[in-house]
């Protein structure tokens, strides 16, 4: 019989031996991520001089500078009647200029968002090295899109970041389960997360509730793997207490699941109950935060990788059939 320690150990020099390989793999991949300032080349223009300045910003942005007028802040196109005037008046405006003030000293510095990000897409190169990296662009957006993602580009709201205690938002009508992910910090996993939505778009014959659970898993369970660094907080939209209140409590949520015969409702309202953002899910608990269901479609995914041997990430993310992973996952909390 093996000595305990002595196993320990060697599955330690293991795990070492594939971190190392890792990042050896890594540090071979070419590509940096550096966060475009969209946002300050426009909100330093004078409101006065649009149609001498924008031209040239429209140029170097391209497309995005369309998904953005056209899109976020809905001002139309220089070719557009009105399109001027609409455009100084977003400028302008008390709110805006407010929100772009506080963004340049929360984003004063992007060096270590660029860094995260860096390493998040050279991770993704590990694992679809075909694909094009997107660039990186943060704009201001009078509180209207956090994420935007567009061929080629992934645009990041700064000012849907600002931080929990941000006093603007509850003015404009935030809920606080909301506001409290509203920090820097979430941004790596935020674009992950839009990203493998954007990439793998929900694709089943009958909506159901274990479905959409498993779907938003494989979310989950792929930005933790773009970002191993990351605080579960982070990854997951949670509170500590929260998060602890999903393990203390999974056996119990997942009977409440079964007993209650849910895990293959179709009802659309059932559906989004247990996987859309609220302030909590009642029917677990008081306690447990809305989208806790969604927590237990990344257990399932995340047991079925650990037995599922040779499944790639892009495999798993192609793989439609929740059911079967479900059953090849022996997901069953005690």
């Amino acid at each position: 019989m093996k000595h305990p320690l002595f196993f320990t150990a060697f599955l330690s020099l293991i795990l070492c031996a594939g971190c190392q390989s890792e990042r050896s793999k890594l540090a071979k991949i070419n590509l940096t991520i550096e966060v475009q300032r969209f946002d300050r080349e426009l909100l330093t223009l004078n409101p006065d001089s649009l149609p001498l300045l924008v031209p040239a910003l429209q140029q170097k942005y391209g497309d995005f500078f369309t998904y953005y007028c056209k899109g976020i802040i809905d001002v139309g196109m220089p070719q557009d009647s009105g399109f001027w005037g609409y455009l100084a008046e977003f400028l302008s405006d008390d709110i805006v200029r407010e929100s772009y003030t506080e963004v340049q000293r929360t984003f004063s510095d992007c060096s270590e968002l660029n860094a995260k990000l860096t390493d998040a897409f050279k991770r993704y190169k590990l694992h679809f090295p075909d694909d094009k990296t997107p660039r990186i662009v943060a704009y201001v957006s009078g509180f209207n899109q956090s994420i935007m993602l567009a061929e080629g580009v992934i645009g990041v709201g700064l000012d849907k970041y600002l931080g929990a205690d941000y006093p603007l938002y509850p003015q404009l009508g935030f809920y606080k389960y909301v506001t409290r992910k509203m920090y820097p910090s979430k941004i790596p996993a935020d674009i992950m997360d839009a990203l493998a939505e954007a990439l793998f778009p929900y694709n089943v014959r009958q909506d159901e509730l274990l479905g959409r659970m498993v779907w938003e898993g494989k979310r989950l369970y792929f930005a933790r793997q773009m970002l191993p660094a990351e605080p579960d907080t982070a990854i997951f939209g949670f509170t500590q207490k929260e998060l602890d209140v999903c393990h203390n409590n999974e056996s119990y949520i997942w009977m409440y699941l079964i007993e209650n015969k849910l895990l293959f409702s179709t009802n659309t309202f059932t559906i989004d109950k247990f996987t859309e953002d609220r302030p909590f899910t009642q029917e677990f608990s008081r306690e447990a935060p809305g989208r806790a269901a969604n927590w237990v479609g990344y257990r399932i995914v995340s047991r079925y990788m650990e037995r599922a041997s040779g499944v790639t990430l892009p495999q798993l993310m192609l793989d439609n059939n929740h059911r079967q992973i479900l059953e090849k996952s022996g997901y069953n909390p005690r």
